[in-house]
């Protein structure tokens, strides 16, 4: 398989879109609903879903054991949530209108702590003391995906398992797409939940089209021109249709993901010098909540502090790689590499 890829700037891409949907909805700035026109969290989330199934699967065969595989996948996930969690209930103490006594005293800090930290978020989503005339008091409402995200990691053997028992591997993936999609259906449009609809298997069928075109990459590479035009038309009459569930938008999607991480060469070295996607994803939240608890876009120029909060997001990032990411991603290897030699 090519490797060279764009997957790090798509993954930037998506991660700074997220960002700039999340400033102009919890910022609540009339001047910055402009970024409305041009970001879309929903899609973003979609697009790493996508792109998870793709290289996930391709960790997943190339990894010498199921073991390792669990591993790397724990080592990349776990320690840089873990520390977000951690630092969040720590860091923000000095923010809350609470006494750092009280903060400490109340239970209610440390069920926040105990449900995310097993990433069951929405069951207690905020700290005492914190965000409670911000749009919401959520501490971190970013955080939902990587319960999602950490269930199809555990899904993806028994999918490839499914595959070698039944030797279809279309089959089981399609099966696996139409089940996600009537799920999504179900829940958002017949029963009007549509926080469940996010949740498992919601999102699944964009993270089994990853598979499927990891599976046939060199197919979709030969023809990729005539795949990529094809999906781009059922994607756009997807996307402006009042049709609740649509067939064809997940594939039609992640076909114009996965042959874009492929089309444009020269964004591949985009990162050389880290992976910050990660980093500005679980830290961006948390941060603009504290912008807008101290009316900070209302105080001064709006653009300024905007601009502001991407510095310190970035910083953040930038420290998250090279501090807890890197770490645990090389002690990793440094394993593969003994067991291997």
């Amino acid at each position: 398989m090519n490797s060279n890829n764009c997957f790090d700037f798509l993954r930037f891409f998506f991660a700074i879109n997220i960002v700039l949907s999340h400033l102009w909805q919890l910022s609540q700035s009339k001047s910055l609903f402009f970024l409305s026109y041009i970001s879309d969290s929903g899609i973003a989330v979609k697009g790493f879903f996508v792109i998870s199934g793709f290289l996930v699967a391709k960790s997943y065969i190339t990894t010498p054991s199921l073991k390792f595989y669990f591993l790397k996948r724990a080592k990349r996930i776990l320690p840089a949530y873990i520390f977000v969690v951690l630092i969040s209930v720590v860091g923000l103490s000095f923010f809350s209108n609470h006494t750092v006594f009280d903060y400490f005293t109340t239970s209610n800090t440390y069920s926040y702590l105990g449900w995310n930290l097993i990433f069951l978020n929405f069951v207690h989503p905020c700290l005492p003391g914190l965000f409670e005339n911000n749009l919401m008091c959520a501490v971190n409402g970013a955080l939902w995906t990587i319960k999602v995200e950490e269930g199809f990691y555990l899904i993806l053997p028994f999918i490839f398992y499914s595959i070698t028992k039944l030797k279809r591997a279309t089959l089981v993936l399609f099966l696996i797409y139409i089940g996600s999609l009537l799920y999504w259906y179900l829940m958002d449009s017949y029963l009007q939940k549509p926080l469940l609809a996010k949740q498992l298997p919601g999102y699944l069928c964009y993270f089994v089209v990853g598979i499927f075109l990891f599976l046939n990459f060199d197919r979709l590479q030969h023809y990729k021109l005539r795949f990529f035009l094809v999906a781009t038309a059922l994607f756009l009459v997807s996307f402006f249709s009042q049709i609740k569930i649509d067939f064809f938008y997940p594939a039609a999607f992640g076909i114009i993901v996965i042959v874009s991480a492929y089309s444009l060469p020269f964004f591949n070295a985009f990162g050389k010098y880290g992976d910050f996607t990660y980093g500005i994803y679980i830290f961006h939240f948390p941060l603009i909540q504290l912008f807008r608890q101290y009316n900070l876009f209302e105080k001064h120029n709006p653009y300024f502090v905007a601009i502001v909060l991407l510095f310190v997001l970035f910083v953040a990032a930038v420290f998250s790689w090279f501090v807890v990411e890197k770490r645990f991603l090389d002690r990793y290897k440094i394993a593969v590499k003994a067991i291997s030699t």
